[in-house]
């Protein structure tokens, strides 16, 4: 089964060669990517980084940029870049729901072949994931057939720039017992959320919500993926790399060395190809 990321990050490169101007005006970026050191790709960086994992594809997230220029211009590239991808990348529109006029930036981006929205981060925009604005787009990612990536943020452990800001356990298990029918996928190990799984409850009521393993070799122990894969179910676990923060190729090996064989593939691979092959849609 051909591997997938469903992870990566990807900025325009007026972003990339800009960045100290839009750093100036946007705290969270700032704070992510105000060092120089601090990685930004554009698609022929990540096209390389697959080829090197041996993965077949990728979905290309937006950042959750404060102003909507930003937001519009990165979009306009990662339609573009899943454009020229010859279908490897699938493109993940970013959006700002406390922005007047954020439904007309969405609608263009579904219109442009944005196949999801994300990564979210709530509380960095200054939006309410259990609001008014965010009923509105879950509801527009439920008509088009879009998933929504979230920034989870766990609630304790050690801080890093852009720890905070996302969804937390609470409000995404929220979210998806509101909202049933929306295909989310919970970053990072979903923060922690996949514990209340155990809740036979929560597991009823959280169907549509996956389980990405970005970044889990920089916040959890070797067997985090392990114990989500049993907590979630193998078909609920999806790789994420987190690119350009961390290596694809290094982290599908991690997986491949404490997950067997037949898993690996699901995770790596097979679930990401039935959650976006559904009717040319997801």
């Amino acid at each position: 089964m051909p591997g997938f990321d469903v992870h990566t990050h990807l900025f325009a490169p007026g972003q990339v060669v800009g960045r100290d101007s839009i750093a100036l005006g946007d705290r969270t970026f700032r704070e992510m990517y105000g060092d120089p050191k601090a990685k930004m790709a554009t698609l022929k960086q990540l096209l390389d980084a697959l080829d090197e994992a041996d993965l077949d594809g990728a979905v290309a997230a937006g950042f959750a940029f404060s102003t909507e220029d930003n937001l519009v211009e990165q979009n306009e590239y990662l339609a573009a870049a899943a454009k020229a991808s010859d279908g490897r990348v699938i493109a993940f529109a970013t959006v700002n729901p406390a922005l007047p006029g954020w439904e007309r930036v969405a609608r263009h981006a579904i219109d442009r072949g944005a196949r999801g929205f994300g990564e979210l981060r709530p509380h960095n925009q200054g939006w309410d994931p259990l609001g008014e604005a965010a009923a509105a787009l879950y509801s527009l990612a439920h008509e088009a057939g879009l998933a929504l990536l979230w920034h989870c943020s766990e609630p304790v452990g050690h801080t890093y720039p852009g720890k905070a800001g996302g969804i937390s356990p609470a409000e995404l298990i929220g979210v998806g017992t509101r909202f049933p029918g929306v295909v989310m996928i919970a970053g990072h190990l979903g923060a922690g959320a996949s514990y209340y799984l155990s809740m036979p409850e929560v597991r009823a009521a959280i169907e549509s919500i996956y389980f990405d393993t970005a970044a889990a070799s920089l916040l959890y122990d070797d067997e985090s993926v392990a114990r989500l894969v049993e907590l979630a179910g193998p078909d609920r676990v999806l790789f994420g790399s987190d690119y350009p923060l961390l290596s694809p190729r290094r982290q599908v090996q991690r997986l491949a060395a404490h997950l067997p064989g037949t898993v690996v593939d699901a995770v790596c691979g097979g679930n990401a190809r039935r959650l976006f092959s559904d009717n040319g849609k997801r």
